[in-house]
């Protein structure tokens, strides 16, 4: 009798509920177990390839078991049979990388119990021992696959997509079998990959409800929040004459999620009562060709001279802890600057100053540098705008511990946010992902009271 096995590292209530509701959708026969105990990924290899041979072992000659982690949901349900027509086997190259093909994406198998698949298995658990034994560096599972037949990436079979990252940000518009919500593997300059450093486990739950509600309910998946415009004008200002103030710019172009972080910082400055000065277009004045985040230090030169702080924040932020001021976080300091989460001396996202000579001079010197550069018209053009802005700063000798905050404090990913969280910045994610994401994070902020 065929069987679908759930292995996972450490045990996702929703992600079993998925496997399971699609095992009872064809009736399959279903087990799971988790391996939460073992940290090394030679030794979560070795025992993932030791369960299924093991289970395949216990199978008829010629049945199927399909394999599926933690990482894995059904998201369009095709039978296995209909998958595995005149084939032993089923596995997926993953996404190509800087012209590399992707490695093996082995979150979701399908494997006949054959004896050439028994032999792979145990080669493979063999494989696994050398790199545990330090005799190899890396376990390269796609060398045991190819020969005996990987997909390529998003290989289709009987009118499904078999499996399909998640960074295919168009997943939810086709009919996918299993999408892979693991993070990307990144390749390392002397071959082989490496996980994706900053993976999101936070916007991996969410993606799971979103595919739950799909297979389930048959809600459409990822759908676009459809916040309200707060005004048509190209320029509007909300207590214009507070003490502090938070400005913002965005286009028509990314409105989705910017409407989205406008509803959020808008509740938050009614709240405490800040102004809020927002742009809905860039600037006649400031001339075309230039992307909007580059001009984040001439609206910060408009403004400083109206109030005692003018705080920049991207149109991808939101004031998760909105019971919190940000006045304690201003007391003592010029600048209000926080750590990037990579390489940067401070992220550009967001940034205040204090209305002062030296902070006025500042400004003018930022913009005047970025003056000198060719090509602005887009966020990442030229290095973008955050390398001139950290250039500027850090030649002023203004990016020490002294000046720059940790980003837990503001500026944080969302990937570590937590319900004390005060202002999160949902950088480098794609369409749909940012908005949805930003969306759920927002109903969210609205219970803390």
């Amino acid at each position: 009798m065929p069987l679908c096995l759930s292995l996972f590292q450490r045990m996702d209530e929703a992600v079993l509920r998925n496997h399971a509701h699609y095992c009872r959708l064809f009736g399959y026969a279903h087990q799971w177990m988790e391996s939460d105990r073992l940290i090394h990924p030679a030794l979560r290899a070795s025992a993932k390839y030791s369960q299924i041979l093991r289970h395949l072992r216990m199978l008829a000659e010629g049945d199927w078991l399909l394999f599926l982690d933690g990482d894995s949901v059904v998201f369009h349900p095709v039978a296995v049979e209909t998958l595995i027509q005149g084939r032993d086997l089923l596995a997926a190259e993953g996404p190509p990388t800087d012209g590399q093909p992707g490695p093996a994406m082995t979150n979701t198998l399908v494997v006949r119990n054959v004896a050439a698949n028994r032999a792979l298995l145990h080669q493979l658990i063999v494989d696994s021992g050398h790199v545990v034994a330090l005799e190899s560096d890396r376990l390269d599972e796609a060398v045991r696959l190819r020969p005996a037949g990987l997909l390529a990436c998003n290989g289709v079979l009987a009118d499904v997509y078999f499996n399909v990252s998640w960074r295919i940000a168009q997943w939810h518009d086709a009919r996918v079998f299993v999408v892979n919500l693991a993070s990307l593997p990144v390749p390392l300059p002397g071959g082989g990959w490496r996980d994706e450093i900053l993976h999101d486990v936070n916007l991996q739950a969410l993606l799971v409800r979103e595919v739950n509600g799909a297979l389930m309910h048959g809600r459409p998946a990822l759908q676009p929040p459809r916040y309200p415009a707060l005004g048509d004008e190209s320029v509007s200002s909300l207590n214009p004459s507070a003490r502090i103030a938070f400005l913002t710019l965005y286009t028509h172009h990314v409105q989705t999620y910017a409407r989205v972080s406008e509803h959020n910082v808008r509740r938050y400055c009614e709240r405490h009562g800040y102004a809020y000065h927002v742009y809905r277009a860039i600037p006649a004045e400031i001339g075309p060709g230039i992307n909007g985040s580059w001009v984040r230090s001439w609206l910060l030169q408009q403004h400083l001279a109206n109030h005692d702080w003018v705080i920049w924040v991207d149109a991808d932020v939101l004031f998760f802890n909105q019971t919190r001021p940000i006045d304690p976080l201003l007391q003592g300091r010029d600048l209000l600057l926080a750590k990037d989460v990579g390489a940067w001396l401070f992220n550009s996202g967001v940034m205040g100053f204090r209305n002062t000579p030296r902070n006025l001079e500042l400004l003018a010197q930022i913009w005047s540098r970025i003056g000198e550069v060719a090509d602005k018209s887009g966020v990442y053009t030229s290095m973008g705008d955050q390398y001139y802005t950290n250039e500027v700063l850090n030649q002023e000798r203004l990016l020490d511990e002294r000046s720059v905050l940790d980003n837990l404090t503001i500026n944080t990913p969302p990937l570590l946010a937590s319900e004390d969280t005060l202002l999160v910045h949902f950088v480098s994610l794609v369409e749909p992902y940012r908005s949805v994401y930003m969306a759920a994070m927002d109903t969210r902020s609205q219970r803390i009271r």
